[in-house]
């Protein structure tokens, strides 16, 4: 399946890969790529936890949970660790969620990733003794933006995904049985266009259908190869 590469799509697959610490897939390593995109899709289901280099002594976030989390934004302050615990204690206590904050240890000079459920809010109410942190919302934008942007994601039968259509690459048209369609190909003068392609995900039960697909193939090129050989010998 294809989709159209547009502007609203791109610009929301970008803003993803943001928060995921790069790379070309949409999600959070150890969790299911969906609950990121659907966290995208609802307003601020997913917060960005930004901590100034110069941050502030104390600071402390309240939320829906109830108890503010009082933490240190210094270089020697509270770990990220910290911070889930503090979560979990008060403002998002009783609440599931998770935490990216792409390799960091201290939350000093770093962008932590919070994906909360829908309706949680979190909250800095207070800084002192430095640049007092913030939070930040991140949300797939347009009208319908989830399903333009992920269209596998969302809709009939709404199945948990089991593929990355993040990727694009500019390749020639080709049409039925793998013929070229795009014009004349002299001097790779042919048509281009933009399309969507699919990547696979390698968690345990995927890579082992993975694999199973594989031995098929690599079947099929053994068979064809002794179809060869023996129309070669007769």
């Amino acid at each position: 399946m294809t989709t159209p590469n547009v502007a609203t799509e791109q610009g929301n697959k970008a803003a993803l890969r943001g928060v995921t610490r790069g790379g070309a897939n949409a999600y959070f390593e150890g969790i299911d790529p969906a609950i990121l995109v659907n966290a995208a899709a609802t307003t601020s289901g997913i917060l960005n936890l930004s901590v100034p280099l110069t941050g502030a002594t104390t600071f402390s976030i309240s939320g829906t949970g109830g108890n503010s989390a009082t933490l240190t934004g210094t270089a020697t302050g509270s770990q990220v660790s910290n911070l889930i615990a503090a979560l979990a204690a008060g403002p998002l206590s009783g609440q599931t969620f998770y935490v990216n904050n792409g390799g960091a240890n201290y939350l000093n000079d770093t962008i932590t990733t919070i994906i909360v459920p829908s309706g949680a809010v979190l909250t800095v109410i207070s800084g002192t003794g430095g640049s007092v942190p913030t939070i930040t919302a991140v949300a797939i934008t347009g009208t319908n933006g989830e399903a333009i942007t992920y269209p596998n994601y969302v809709g009939t039968p709404n199945a948990v995904p089991t593929w990355v259509d993040d990727a694009t690459v500019h390749t020639y048209q080709v049409g039925y049985a793998g013929q070229y369609t795009g014009g004349p190909l002299l001097n790779g003068s042919g048509t281009l266009v933009q399309a969507q392609v699919r990547q696979i995900q390698t968690n345990v039960s995927e890579t082992q259908q993975y694999a199973g697909y594989q031995a098929t193939y690599s079947g099929n090129l053994t068979q064809t190869g002794q179809k060869r050989t023996y129309r070669q010998q007769s």
